[in-house]
């Protein structure tokens, strides 16, 4: 397995562990025995920003196990449920293991299960959710559903800004009920003093009236005690504390006037910037750069403190980074010439997010028209789907079509965000205006481009290449710039790469690689890779593919492209890379991962694709049962979508692989019949017909294609084959399939060979002993091994005769009925039931039914 954190990648790792405490924190722990509860007992902390909510239960939970979560606005319930399970693993290793091998789970779900697991310990456990969720979303309704959900042996610790009244009558229902309030976390006389010593402070009367006109707010009074010696102005204390406007922003602002106008000057600059570090502070203050006193400044934390995301860097407290863009904003002319700057510097390092956000600011028109495709890019593969219908507004001012204009960015921001519903509505909008526009065939080019977006996830291939074909070869010349053809490409390539059809990707990546050098997008990049791996996987260039497809990985996750561009196909090539490689582990644990990121991306197509994969691994384990399940919950997951598709030809063509394993070929000939003709299909057909006539059918092998590595394999093996009693014949055939296979990292493709062909692979090793035949033969004799034990531990299947039988048995009729329907005598009939009952491990006919209507065989 890839491990917990691969296994649950997007999950914010610091937000699952306990915080740690902020320098100088003034220990608590007289407040602890108002924290101490007794499971199934819940403790409410309740409190505005300031308290020190988080850091008192922080240190109050060391030394305990403690499942640590901090929510934000803007986790969705399946984000929380991998937080969950990440938390949890935290503090328990190896804990859930079934939340990846068993999407898609509903949150309810997941939580019902994870309090079942944490029940079974049978140890009090704390659970913390530190909650800075807003009280009026949706999904606090059912964050309350959840918590009765939450095992006996838990103590729920809740933390959060307001009380929610729905939560105290669930959390009463479960044990004890305590509340921390404001008045609990209010600093007592004795804690201002020690604070205050902690600072080497000394306190006359005049201090000690402005400390304790905080009235014990925790934060308000770290901040004042910063600057206590250079202030003794009561009356204007007094009148903050008192006025209307929020508390902790006017104390801001009575620090700020207080502070040395050089550490001011600094922090209004450096305010355009939520995170910086010393190379952009530099550039940004020129002459007055001093990077001891910005040192100085973070170290104290109230303007801006170290950032945890990046070394080097610096984080901008938010409210006091308002406060000095409010007073930045008292001289435009500067502002404006700053932003510039960084616009400036933020191109050259090729970063256009941050470089087209300082254009807005600096109010540049031409800049951003400039910047404006490219960054919108960037924003659209990674996820950034909200900017980019908040950037749609500024493309509706556009005095040239602006409203079209800003329907194509509101349509690329709906789709990131996938939202595919409210983007069709939006496509056909903009469709309908392109009537009567000059740029007619621009919109059209783009409507058909953003519409295979949709249509590739819900499997509609043939639709896609229609619309990929409309987009960029109907009518040229192509307006659509360079890296949106690419993006159009890739997502034609991996229909053809689903089914098989080597040829169409073969001319669709070469016409893709001839862009590389017309781009300089690190998503295109990245995309272009994973173009490559694909067609190198199909051709059976396994290393090749593989070296591809995890530098495609690395450089989308290196900056952040998620959702409709995130790295699945090369995740998809990379599993089925390691499967060929036998490192069946690592194949599974990322097939696993992707398939819950498809899941969670809505990337339907992904989702199946890896479905198949996996169905193929539980089969040539003989784990039957659990595949044909997995096609159940297959089928059940579509029948819940509204939307048009043909996800079901993916299904059908996963099912077929269990159908030919259990050798039930009625089954396969009708699935056959429903799916396209592609290659694999056209292998399928060909058992069928070896079975209808009840021997091999002798191929030509010197017809068979050999254009690839992979099909120069096949042809060298099918050689060996087929000459498998001429040992003359058949040896030199498979040591011109190994040598070749030695060359690719070919390896699962011989393990899968019949005993027979096993027995000449460890001959040729004894007689050529390299590296790589002496790795596959020990291998093979493992694998032979391994199928003498399958054979005598699996369950036999069934013959046709008696699936004839089987599906006679469901119709109700009568054993003499069904036997002269059949031509056997009752005898016959007799004898076939009980090798059929023995066979599906049944207790009499009605056992056998259902037994079969859960394995799809009637």
């Amino acid at each position: 397995m890839l491990g917990d954190i691969k296994a649950l990648s997007g999950v914010n790792i610091s937000r699952t562990n306990i915080p740690s405490l902020p320098p100088g924190y003034l220990t608590r722990k007289h407040l602890f025995p108002l924290l101490d509860n007794s499971a199934p007992g819940t403790t409410l902390v309740i409190a505005p920003a300031g308290y020190g909510k988080s850091s008192l239960v922080a240190q109050w939970a060391q030394g305990k196990q403690v499942i640590w979560m901090t929510l934000a606005n803007g986790d969705s319930l399946n984000e929380m449920s991998a937080m969950l399970i990440l938390a949890t693993r935290n503090a328990i290793p190896g804990f859930g293991m079934w939340f990846e091998k068993e999407q898609p789970m509903r949150p309810t779900e997941v939580v019902r299960r994870w309090g079942n697991e944490l029940l079974q310990r049978k140890e009090e456990i704390v659970f913390v959710l530190d909650n800075l969720r807003d009280g009026n979303l949706p999904e606090v309704a059912i964050e309350v559903r959840l918590i009765e959900e939450f095992p006996s042996n838990l103590h729920f610790v809740a933390i959060r800004r307001e009380a929610i009244e729905s939560i105290y009558s669930t959390c009463a229902s479960r044990g004890p009920l305590k509340v921390i309030t404001v008045q609990d976390l209010r600093f007592t006389e004795d804690e201002t003093y020690s604070l205050a010593q902690s600072t080497d402070q000394v306190l006359d009367q005049e201090s000690k009236d402005l400390l304790f006109a905080a009235n014990g707010w925790p934060a308000a009074t770290s901040l004042l005690l910063q600057h206590i010696e250079n202030s003794k102005d009561d009356l204007d204390l007094a009148n903050i504390m008192s006025s209307n406007i929020e508390p902790l922003r006017a104390l801001a602002l009575f620090v700020i006037n207080e502070l040395d106008p050089k550490i001011v000057r600094t922090a209004e600059v450096l305010s355009l910037l939520q995170v910086f570090d010393f190379e952009v502070a530099e550039y940004l203050l020129g002459p007055d750069f001093s990077q001891d006193l910005i040192s100085s400044i973070a170290i104290k934390g109230e303007i801006f403190s170290p950032s945890w995301r990046a070394s080097a860097s610096f984080t901008f407290s938010p409210m006091m980074r308002q406060v000095f863009l409010e007073r930045m904003r008292r001289n435009t002319p500067e502002k404006m010439a700053l932003h510039r700057r960084l616009v400036d510097y933020f191109e050259k390092r090729g970063n256009l997010t941050l470089a087209i956000e300082h254009a807005f600011e600096s109010g540049d028109g031409e800049k951003i028209s400039e910047l404006f495709p490219d960054a919108a890019r960037i924003k659209q593969c990674q996820g950034r789907g909200g900017d980019l219908i908040r950037w749609s507004a500024y493309a509706a001012l556009n005095p040239d079509e602006g409203y079209l204009k800003s329907l194509t960015v509101k349509i690329v921001g709906l789709i990131v965000n996938l939202d595919f519903a409210a983007a069709k509505a939006e496509i056909d909008r903009l469709a309908s205006g392109a009537e009567e526009s000059p740029a007619k065939e621009f919109y059209l080019q783009f409507v058909a481009g953003a519409q295979s977006y949709i249509d590739i996830s819900a499997g509609n291939f043939d639709v896609v290449a229609e619309n990929v074909h409309r987009a960029i070869y109907q009518n040229p010349p192509c307006y659509l710039g360079v890296d949106d053809q690419v993006n159009l490409y890739r997502a034609q390539i991996i229909g053809h790469y689903i089914f098989d059809e080597i040829e169409k990707v073969e001319k669709v990546a070469g016409i893709a690689k001839e862009l590389t050098r017309h781009t300089k997008l690190d998503s295109s990049h990245a995309f272009l890779l994973s173009i490559e791996a694909m067609l190198f996987h199909q051709r059976g260039e396994y290393r090749r593919a593989h070296e591809l497809a995890s530098m495609a990985i690395a450089a989308c996750k290196k900056h952040d492209f998620v959702g409709v561009h995130g790295p699945l196909d090369a995740m998809y090539v990379k599993a089925r890379c390691l499967f060929e490689f036998s490192n069946r582990a690592e194949g599974i644990a990322l097939l696993e991962e992707l398939r819950r990121l498809a899941f969670q991306w809505k990337q339907w197509h992904w989702y199946f694709a890896a479905e198949n994969n996996l169905i193929q691994d539980l089969c040539l384990n003989q784990r039957h049962k659990d595949a044909i399940e997995r096609i159940r919950e297959s089928r059940l997951l579509i029948s819940t979508f509204e939307f048009s598709h043909n996800l079901d030809v993916l299904i059908d063509l996963n099912e077929m692989y269990i159908r030919r394993s259990l050798g039930d070929f009625d089954r396969l000939k009708k699935l056959i019949s429903r799916v396209p003709n592609v290659r694999y299909v056209r292998h399928m057909q060909q058992q069928i017909d070896e079975q209808s006539d009840l021997k091999k059918i002798r191929v030509d092998f010197l017809k068979l294609p050999e254009s690839t590595p992979r099909d120069q394999i096949w042809k060298h093996l099918t050689e060996a084959c087929l000459n498998i009693d001429a040992e003359q014949i058949a040896l030199p055939a498979l040591q011109k399939a190994l040598k070749i296979g030695a060359l690719v990292g070919a390896k699962e493709t011989f393990l899968r060979q019949e005993n027979q062909i096993g027995n000449l692979i460890l001959k040729i090793a004894n007689e050529n002993p390299t590296v790589y035949n002496e790795e596959l033969a020990s291998a093979m004799a493992e694998r032979m091994r391994d199928r003498g034990e399958q054979m005598n531990e699996g369950r036999p299947a069934l013959t046709k005769r008696e699936l004839e039988i089987l599906r006679q048995l469901s119709t109700g009729r009568t054993l003499t009925v069904i036997a002269e329907e059949l031509h056997i005598s009752q005898n016959t009939m007799k004898t076939h039931l009980k090798n059929l009952y023995r066979k599906m491990e049944a207790d009499g006919r009605k056992d056998a039914v259902e037994k079969a209507s859960t394995l799809f065989l009637l």
